[in-house]
């Protein structure tokens, strides 16, 4: 006897359901599930509760991490990402952004006030004197800085100090749509990112490259030197993510601060990142790094691939009356 003819004899001495078992069946378990009581809201809240309380030791477990990173590595601008940060792409990015954003009041100077910003700069020893390096303006190579810098609310006049410095040094503002990150030139701009990317495309029309290219660099430049508000930003990431040649990256910024680069290529064989904070969507820094492949002469052929040739970290930020106030 096989062991499929010990099953039928088996089966065979058991009485089959019949259709009003069944029935009858199907109404005691209603019956059943229908008197049972319902679920109290507070086990559900408590369940919240408990997971964000994981999530609160996930990022503190990062940010352990982060400060144990050597100040070689730092100064270095070498990179590297915990396994818990989660990464999407850029478009992804940008949605998540403008949800945060849709529940932020934007806050801007008056006209006579001043956004105050404070950065901390990394140049390579590997570059020549001669390479000029945006958007630092000023510094030698190989070095590492911290430089404070206000721009008035209506753009009319800038100021910076650099580390160690008492002196302030004053210089007027720019009308040229290309040099302008002000409050005056932000709070014009549309929080709609279709009208938002062809205003942008108005403003870079007379830049020497293509549009998409002419476009990507205008909006890194702004979320570099500009702070803008948080729908702005959030508009901002969504115009770049709908550009061709961009992509995400998990990275750590000069800082040691774990975050996402958002990035894009130009024809130098430069990559021009900045890098954003997962969970506020703010900035915390830039880097340009030369990776090589070059459609054009480049200054930076000398380099070796993967070479950091700037690193900036934006330690704080905030509004104050006068230029050399510091929140």
């Amino acid at each position: 006897m096989n062991d499929l003819d010990m099953v039928r004899d088996l089966r065979s001495e058991v009485r089959q359901s019949e259709t009003n078992d069944l029935h009858r069946a199907r109404r005691r378990m209603l019956t059943a599930v229908a008197s049972e009581p319902p679920v109290r809201p507070v086990r559900r809240m408590v369940l919240r509760v408990a997971t964000m309380g994981a999530l609160g030791v996930t990022i503190m477990t990062g940010v352990t991490v982060v400060q144990s990173l050597g100040t070689d590595d730092r100064e270095r601008g070498i990179t590297s990402a915990p396994a818990w940060l989660s990464v999407a792409n850029a478009e992804t990015l940008a949605t998540h952004a403008t949800a945060a954003a849709a529940g932020q009041t934007d806050i801007y100077p008056r006209a006579d006030q001043w956004v105050y910003v404070k950065r901390d700069y990394y140049t390579s020893p590997k570059l020549m004197p001669e390479v000029v390096v945006p958007p630092i303006g000023g510094g030698k190579t190989g070095s590492r800085y911290t430089a404070e810098m206000w721009t008035r609310g209506d753009g009319k006049e800038r100021a910076r100090r650099n580390e160690g410095g008492k002196t302030i040094k004053r210089r007027q503002g720019g009308e040229d749509p290309r040099l302008r990150f002000d409050p005056a030139y932000l709070r014009s701009l549309p929080l709609e990112p279709s009208a938002l990317l062809e205003r942008l495309k108005k403003d870079t029309s007379v830049i020497p490259l293509p549009e998409a290219r002419a476009v990507s660099r205008q909006i890194l430049s702004i979320l570099q030197e500009g702070v803008p508000a948080a729908r702005l930003r959030a508009a901002l990431y969504t115009v770049l993510s709908q550009l061709d040649d961009v992509g995400v990256e998990k990275v750590r910024d000069l800082l040691g601060r774990q975050g996402v680069a958002i990035y894009t290529h130009d024809d130098e064989g430069i990559r021009q990142e900045v890098i954003i904070d997962p969970n506020t969507f703010v900035l915390l820094g830039a880097r340009h790094i030369y990776v090589g492949g070059a459609k054009s002469p480049s200054p930076y052929s000398e380099l070796p691939e993967g070479e950091v040739i700037i690193s900036v970290a934006q330690v704080s930020v905030g509004i104050v009356d006068d230029a050399g106030d510091v929140p």
